[in-house]
Protein backbone atom coordinates (compact mmCIF):
# COMPACT_ATOMS: atom_id res chain seq x y z
CA UNK A 1 0.00 0.00 0.00
CA UNK A 2 1.40 3.31 -1.17
CA UNK A 3 -0.20 6.60 0.21
CA UNK A 4 0.64 9.95 -0.87
CA UNK A 5 -0.49 12.74 1.50
CA UNK A 6 -0.53 16.38 0.39
CA UNK A 7 1.40 17.83 3.32
CA UNK A 8 0.96 21.18 1.35
CA UNK A 9 -1.00 22.64 4.27
CA UNK A 10 2.21 22.60 6.46
CA UNK A 11 4.28 25.52 6.94
CA UNK A 12 8.12 27.07 7.71
CA UNK A 13 5.98 27.69 11.59
CA UNK A 14 3.97 24.56 12.38
CA UNK A 15 0.10 25.79 13.66
CA UNK A 16 -2.44 23.59 14.48
CA UNK A 17 -3.24 22.04 10.41
CA UNK A 18 0.46 21.74 10.78
CA UNK A 19 0.20 19.33 13.73
CA UNK A 20 -2.54 17.18 12.68
CA UNK A 21 0.18 16.38 9.61
CA UNK A 22 2.36 15.54 11.27
CA UNK A 23 1.06 13.56 14.21
CA UNK A 24 -1.23 11.67 11.41
CA UNK A 25 1.80 10.84 9.35
CA UNK A 26 3.93 9.89 12.20
CA UNK A 27 1.07 7.64 13.25
CA UNK A 28 0.55 6.16 10.29
CA UNK A 29 4.23 5.62 10.59
CA UNK A 30 3.75 2.92 13.65
CA UNK A 31 0.19 1.54 13.14
CA UNK A 32 0.85 0.95 9.60
CA UNK A 33 4.72 0.25 9.27
CA UNK A 34 4.07 -1.64 5.78
CA UNK A 35 2.41 1.33 4.35
CA UNK A 36 5.01 3.28 2.14
CA UNK A 37 4.43 6.93 2.59
CA UNK A 38 5.40 9.81 0.66
CA UNK A 39 4.31 13.83 1.03
CA UNK A 40 3.72 16.35 -1.22
CA UNK A 41 5.61 19.02 1.04
CA UNK A 42 6.88 23.27 0.60
CA UNK A 43 10.18 23.62 0.53
CA UNK A 44 10.61 25.79 3.35
CA UNK A 45 8.58 22.67 5.09
CA UNK A 46 10.50 19.71 4.70
CA UNK A 47 12.50 19.57 7.55
CA UNK A 48 9.68 18.91 9.91
CA UNK A 49 9.01 15.80 8.29
CA UNK A 50 12.84 14.44 9.21
CA UNK A 51 11.96 12.20 12.45
CA UNK A 52 9.27 10.64 10.15
CA UNK A 53 9.77 7.88 7.77
CA UNK A 54 7.94 9.48 4.53
CA UNK A 55 9.49 10.52 1.17
CA UNK A 56 9.01 13.80 0.47
CA UNK A 57 8.71 15.41 -2.95
CA UNK A 58 9.23 19.54 -3.16
CA UNK A 59 5.75 20.79 -4.36
CA UNK A 60 6.38 24.89 -4.35
CA UNK A 61 2.50 25.14 -5.76
CA UNK A 62 0.11 26.58 -2.37
CA UNK A 63 -2.89 25.60 -1.69
CA UNK A 64 -5.80 26.57 -3.53
CA UNK A 65 -3.85 28.04 -6.34
CA UNK A 66 -5.57 27.54 -9.71
CA UNK A 67 -2.03 25.96 -11.25
CA UNK A 68 -2.87 23.26 -9.11
CA UNK A 69 -4.93 21.18 -11.40
CA UNK A 70 -2.35 21.75 -14.38
CA UNK A 71 0.94 20.99 -11.75
CA UNK A 72 0.01 19.23 -8.84
CA UNK A 73 -2.43 16.87 -10.64
CA UNK A 74 0.15 15.27 -12.85
CA UNK A 75 2.51 14.77 -9.69
CA UNK A 76 -0.22 13.16 -8.33
CA UNK A 77 -1.07 10.89 -10.83
CA UNK A 78 2.43 9.85 -11.38
CA UNK A 79 3.37 9.39 -8.27
CA UNK A 80 2.36 5.63 -8.59
CA UNK A 81 0.02 5.58 -5.20
CA UNK A 82 -2.39 3.73 -4.37
CA UNK A 83 -4.22 6.38 -2.21
CA UNK A 84 -4.32 9.85 -2.30
CA UNK A 85 -5.09 11.68 0.88
CA UNK A 86 -5.12 15.55 0.61
CA UNK A 87 -4.78 17.17 4.39
CA UNK A 88 -6.94 19.95 3.07
CA UNK A 89 -10.62 20.76 2.53
CA UNK A 90 -9.83 21.14 -1.05
CA UNK A 91 -7.73 20.76 -3.96
CA UNK A 92 -6.76 18.21 -6.80
CA UNK A 93 -8.89 15.78 -8.15
CA UNK A 94 -6.96 12.75 -9.67
CA UNK A 95 -7.34 9.33 -11.23
CA UNK A 96 -6.89 7.56 -8.26
CA UNK A 97 -8.77 7.21 -4.90
CA UNK A 98 -8.44 10.41 -2.68
CA UNK A 99 -9.16 11.85 0.53
CA UNK A 100 -9.41 15.21 1.80
CA UNK A 101 -9.41 16.60 5.42
CA UNK A 102 -11.92 19.15 6.57
CA UNK A 103 -10.92 20.69 10.05
CA UNK A 104 -13.88 23.04 10.19
CA UNK A 105 -16.19 25.22 8.25
CA UNK A 106 -15.27 28.39 9.84
CA UNK A 107 -14.68 29.45 5.94
CA UNK A 108 -18.05 29.20 5.03
CA UNK A 109 -19.94 29.70 8.02
CA UNK A 110 -18.57 32.24 10.23
CA UNK A 111 -19.05 36.03 9.45
CA UNK A 112 -16.03 38.62 9.13
CA UNK A 113 -13.76 34.96 8.69
CA UNK A 114 -11.62 37.10 5.95
CA UNK A 115 -11.24 40.46 7.22
CA UNK A 116 -13.72 43.49 7.95
CA UNK A 117 -14.92 44.17 4.34
CA UNK A 118 -18.05 42.49 3.70
CA UNK A 119 -18.00 42.28 -0.58
CA UNK A 120 -14.74 40.00 0.08
CA UNK A 121 -15.89 37.70 2.35
CA UNK A 122 -19.09 37.36 -0.26
CA UNK A 123 -16.69 36.69 -3.10
CA UNK A 124 -13.77 34.15 -1.06
CA UNK A 125 -17.19 32.03 0.54
CA UNK A 126 -18.05 31.75 -3.05
CA UNK A 127 -14.99 30.58 -4.22
CA UNK A 128 -14.17 28.44 -1.20
CA UNK A 129 -17.80 26.67 -1.47
CA UNK A 130 -17.12 25.66 -5.00
CA UNK A 131 -13.52 24.26 -4.66
CA UNK A 132 -14.83 22.56 -1.36
CA UNK A 133 -17.78 21.33 -3.58
CA UNK A 134 -15.53 19.71 -6.13
CA UNK A 135 -13.52 18.11 -3.59
CA UNK A 136 -16.30 16.50 -2.10
CA UNK A 137 -18.09 14.93 -4.39
CA UNK A 138 -14.62 13.72 -5.91
CA UNK A 139 -13.47 12.23 -2.74
CA UNK A 140 -13.97 9.08 -1.37
CA UNK A 141 -13.27 9.62 1.90
CA UNK A 142 -14.17 12.40 4.08
CA UNK A 143 -11.91 12.65 6.92
CA UNK A 144 -12.91 14.91 10.29
CA UNK A 145 -11.69 16.02 13.81
CA UNK A 146 -14.95 16.01 15.58
CA UNK A 147 -19.14 15.40 15.37
CA UNK A 148 -19.19 18.74 15.68
CA UNK A 149 -17.15 19.37 11.74
CA UNK A 150 -19.41 16.16 10.57
CA UNK A 151 -22.60 17.48 11.05
CA UNK A 152 -21.15 20.77 10.13
CA UNK A 153 -20.17 19.59 6.92
CA UNK A 154 -23.15 17.86 6.18
CA UNK A 155 -25.08 20.62 6.84
CA UNK A 156 -23.68 22.82 4.49
CA UNK A 157 -23.05 20.04 1.45
CA UNK A 158 -26.05 17.35 2.11
CA UNK A 159 -25.24 13.70 1.01
CA UNK A 160 -21.54 12.94 2.40
CA UNK A 161 -22.61 10.78 5.81
CA UNK A 162 -21.73 7.33 3.85
CA UNK A 163 -18.03 9.06 3.12
CA UNK A 164 -16.91 11.07 6.47
CA UNK A 165 -15.23 9.27 9.01
CA UNK A 166 -14.39 11.30 12.34
CA UNK A 167 -10.67 10.58 13.13
CA UNK A 168 -10.26 12.82 15.92
CA UNK A 169 -6.81 14.34 17.02
CA UNK A 170 -3.74 13.79 19.22
CA UNK A 171 -1.13 15.71 21.47
CA UNK A 172 2.69 15.93 21.69
CA UNK A 173 3.18 17.60 25.09
CA UNK A 174 2.00 14.85 27.57
CA UNK A 175 2.06 11.08 27.93
CA UNK A 176 -1.62 9.74 27.62
CA UNK A 177 -2.42 8.43 30.24
CA UNK A 178 0.60 9.35 32.46
CA UNK A 179 1.18 10.48 35.52
CA UNK A 180 -0.90 13.83 36.14
CA UNK A 181 1.23 17.32 35.12
CA UNK A 182 -0.65 19.68 36.31
CA UNK A 183 -0.20 21.05 39.99
CA UNK A 184 -2.11 24.33 39.59
CA UNK A 185 0.17 25.66 42.34
CA UNK A 186 1.15 28.82 40.55
CA UNK A 187 -3.01 29.74 40.39
CA UNK A 188 -3.15 31.80 37.25
CA UNK A 189 -5.74 31.38 34.66
CA UNK A 190 -4.19 30.47 31.31
CA UNK A 191 -5.32 31.08 27.57
CA UNK A 192 -3.83 29.73 24.51
CA UNK A 193 -4.27 30.22 21.00
CA UNK A 194 -4.83 32.79 18.03
CA UNK A 195 -6.82 36.23 18.85
CA UNK A 196 -9.14 35.68 16.19
CA UNK A 197 -12.66 36.60 16.03
CA UNK A 198 -14.41 32.78 16.42
CA UNK A 199 -11.90 32.52 19.76
CA UNK A 200 -14.09 35.00 21.34
CA UNK A 201 -11.68 36.93 23.42
CA UNK A 202 -13.29 40.50 23.93
CA UNK A 203 -16.27 38.45 25.66
CA UNK A 204 -13.27 36.65 27.47
CA UNK A 205 -11.50 40.21 28.47
CA UNK A 206 -15.29 41.54 29.50
CA UNK A 207 -15.81 38.60 31.78
CA UNK A 208 -12.47 38.35 33.54
CA UNK A 209 -12.88 42.39 34.06
CA UNK A 210 -16.14 42.31 35.69
CA UNK A 211 -15.40 39.43 37.65
CA UNK A 212 -12.48 40.65 38.97
CA UNK A 213 -13.92 44.64 39.81
CA UNK A 214 -16.04 42.47 42.40
CA UNK A 215 -13.41 41.65 44.11
CA UNK A 216 -13.67 37.83 44.12
CA UNK A 217 -10.10 36.57 44.60
CA UNK A 218 -9.62 36.25 40.80
CA UNK A 219 -6.45 34.79 39.85
CA UNK A 220 -3.99 36.60 36.86
CA UNK A 221 -4.75 35.62 33.41
CA UNK A 222 -1.60 34.52 31.44
CA UNK A 223 -2.48 34.08 27.66
CA UNK A 224 -0.09 32.62 25.18
CA UNK A 225 -1.70 34.16 22.04
CA UNK A 226 0.07 33.81 18.41
CA UNK A 227 1.04 36.86 16.00
CA UNK A 228 -1.04 36.77 13.40
CA UNK A 229 -3.39 39.19 11.53
CA UNK A 230 -5.74 39.31 14.44
CA UNK A 231 -2.94 40.38 16.97
CA UNK A 232 -2.65 44.09 17.34
CA UNK A 233 -6.44 44.14 16.97
CA UNK A 234 -6.27 42.17 20.07
CA UNK A 235 -3.16 44.23 22.03
CA UNK A 236 -5.06 47.19 21.13
CA UNK A 237 -8.06 45.98 23.14
CA UNK A 238 -6.41 44.57 26.03
CA UNK A 239 -5.29 47.92 26.40
CA UNK A 240 -8.72 49.52 26.91
CA UNK A 241 -9.52 46.61 29.03
CA UNK A 242 -9.60 47.45 33.43
CA UNK A 243 -7.77 44.65 33.76
CA UNK A 244 -4.76 45.13 31.96
CA UNK A 245 -2.20 44.86 34.65
CA UNK A 246 -3.79 41.61 35.12
CA UNK A 247 -3.10 40.27 31.91
CA UNK A 248 0.08 39.08 30.69
CA UNK A 249 0.42 38.65 27.20
CA UNK A 250 3.50 35.80 25.51
CA UNK A 251 3.84 34.62 22.25
CA UNK A 252 6.39 32.09 20.65
CA UNK A 253 6.35 30.13 23.64
CA UNK A 254 8.15 26.42 23.44
CA UNK A 255 6.88 23.23 24.36
CA UNK A 256 8.63 22.78 27.62
CA UNK A 257 7.85 26.83 28.81
CA UNK A 258 4.07 25.34 27.27
CA UNK A 259 4.54 22.49 29.54
CA UNK A 260 4.92 24.64 32.25
CA UNK A 261 2.24 27.03 31.57
CA UNK A 262 -0.66 24.23 31.90
CA UNK A 263 0.82 22.55 34.88
CA UNK A 264 0.94 25.36 36.86
CA UNK A 265 -2.44 27.24 36.02
CA UNK A 266 -5.50 26.74 37.72
CA UNK A 267 -7.40 26.09 34.86
CA UNK A 268 -7.71 26.86 30.35
CA UNK A 269 -10.66 29.15 29.61
CA UNK A 270 -11.10 28.37 25.82
CA UNK A 271 -14.75 29.54 25.34
CA UNK A 272 -14.62 30.08 21.27
CA UNK A 273 -17.61 30.50 18.95
CA UNK A 274 -16.88 28.08 17.09
CA UNK A 275 -14.16 25.42 17.24
CA UNK A 276 -13.14 21.93 14.56
CA UNK A 277 -11.19 20.17 17.34
CA UNK A 278 -9.72 22.39 20.11
CA UNK A 279 -5.56 21.53 20.75
CA UNK A 280 -4.98 23.55 23.44
CA UNK A 281 -8.17 21.93 25.05
CA UNK A 282 -6.76 18.54 24.69
CA UNK A 283 -3.36 19.22 25.85
CA UNK A 284 -4.36 20.78 28.94
CA UNK A 285 -6.63 17.83 29.72
CA UNK A 286 -3.85 15.61 29.21
CA UNK A 287 -1.67 17.11 31.58
CA UNK A 288 -5.04 16.90 34.34
CA UNK A 289 -5.97 20.98 33.99
CA UNK A 290 -8.92 21.70 34.48
CA UNK A 291 -10.62 23.46 31.69
CA UNK A 292 -13.87 25.93 30.95
CA UNK A 293 -15.28 25.50 27.57
CA UNK A 294 -17.72 26.84 25.22
CA UNK A 295 -21.09 24.83 25.44
CA UNK A 296 -22.38 23.75 21.77
CA UNK A 297 -19.20 23.43 19.73
CA UNK A 298 -16.89 21.06 19.56
CA UNK A 299 -14.79 21.57 22.57
CA UNK A 300 -17.95 20.25 24.75
CA UNK A 301 -17.69 17.35 22.44
CA UNK A 302 -13.88 17.06 23.62
CA UNK A 303 -14.19 17.94 27.07
CA UNK A 304 -17.77 16.03 27.78
CA UNK A 305 -18.55 16.52 31.91
CA UNK A 306 -14.85 16.44 32.59
CA UNK A 307 -14.87 20.42 31.99
CA UNK A 308 -16.96 23.34 33.00
CA UNK A 309 -19.23 24.76 30.29
CA UNK A 310 -20.11 28.22 29.49
CA UNK A 311 -22.36 29.71 26.77
CA UNK A 312 -20.03 31.90 24.55
CA UNK A 313 -22.15 34.22 23.84
CA UNK A 314 -23.01 35.12 27.40
CA UNK A 315 -20.72 37.26 29.30
CA UNK A 316 -22.63 36.74 32.89
CA UNK A 317 -22.60 32.82 32.41
CA UNK A 318 -18.78 33.00 31.27
CA UNK A 319 -17.70 35.05 34.77
CA UNK A 320 -20.34 32.25 35.91
CA UNK A 321 -17.92 29.38 35.32
CA UNK A 322 -14.48 31.07 36.08
CA UNK A 323 -16.18 31.88 39.20
CA UNK A 324 -16.74 28.35 39.98
CA UNK A 325 -13.59 27.27 38.74
CA UNK A 326 -11.08 29.29 40.73
CA UNK A 327 -13.31 29.35 44.06
CA UNK A 328 -13.29 25.83 44.85
CA UNK A 329 -10.17 23.75 45.18
CA UNK A 330 -11.63 20.68 45.51
CA UNK A 331 -13.92 20.82 41.77
CA UNK A 332 -10.67 21.57 40.83
CA UNK A 333 -8.80 18.08 41.81
CA UNK A 334 -11.63 16.20 40.60
CA UNK A 335 -11.78 17.97 37.80
CA UNK A 336 -7.96 17.42 37.31
CA UNK A 337 -9.14 13.20 37.28
CA UNK A 338 -12.06 13.42 34.77
CA UNK A 339 -9.76 15.74 32.56
CA UNK A 340 -7.05 13.10 32.70
CA UNK A 341 -9.08 10.05 32.12
CA UNK A 342 -10.91 11.59 29.21
CA UNK A 343 -8.10 12.71 27.27
CA UNK A 344 -6.27 9.09 27.48
CA UNK A 345 -8.60 8.37 24.36
CA UNK A 346 -7.21 11.42 22.26
CA UNK A 347 -3.89 10.03 20.67
CA UNK A 348 -2.31 9.99 17.31
CA UNK A 349 -2.28 6.28 16.92
CA UNK A 350 -5.54 6.27 17.62
CA UNK A 351 -6.82 8.99 14.94
CA UNK A 352 -3.87 7.65 12.74
CA UNK A 353 -5.69 4.03 13.03
CA UNK A 354 -9.04 5.41 12.24
CA UNK A 355 -7.73 7.32 8.87
CA UNK A 356 -5.87 4.10 8.13
CA UNK A 357 -8.97 1.55 8.72
CA UNK A 358 -10.83 4.00 6.31
CA UNK A 359 -8.58 3.90 3.55
CA UNK A 360 -8.50 0.34 3.83
CA UNK A 361 -11.82 -0.03 3.39
CA UNK A 362 -12.17 1.97 0.30
CA UNK A 363 -9.39 0.32 -1.28
CA UNK A 364 -10.65 -3.06 -0.45
CA UNK A 365 -13.92 -2.39 -2.18
CA UNK A 366 -11.91 -0.93 -5.08
CA UNK A 367 -14.00 2.56 -4.55
CA UNK A 368 -13.00 5.12 -6.26
CA UNK A 369 -15.51 8.40 -6.72
CA UNK A 370 -16.35 9.73 -10.41
CA UNK A 371 -14.15 11.92 -12.30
Amino acid sequence: MKLLADARALQEHVDGIGRHILGILGGLARVRPGWELEALVLPDAVRHLDRIPVRTIHCPVPRFRREERRRVTPLVESSGADFYMNFSMAGPCPGIPTGISVYDMMVLNLPGYFGPLWIRNILARMVFRRMIFRSAAHAALIAVPSLATRDEFETVFPGCRDRIRVTGEGQDLFPPGGRPAWTGEAGYLLYVGNARAYKNLSRLLVAYARLRATGAGVPPLVMVVRRDRAYRGFMRELEDSPAREAVTVVSSVEDDRLRELYAGAAGLLMPSLKEGFGFPVLEAMSAGTPVVVSAGTALEELAGEAGILVDPLSVADMMRGIALLVSDGGLRAGMSGRCLARAAGYTWDAAAERLAEAVEEIMNKGSSRPR
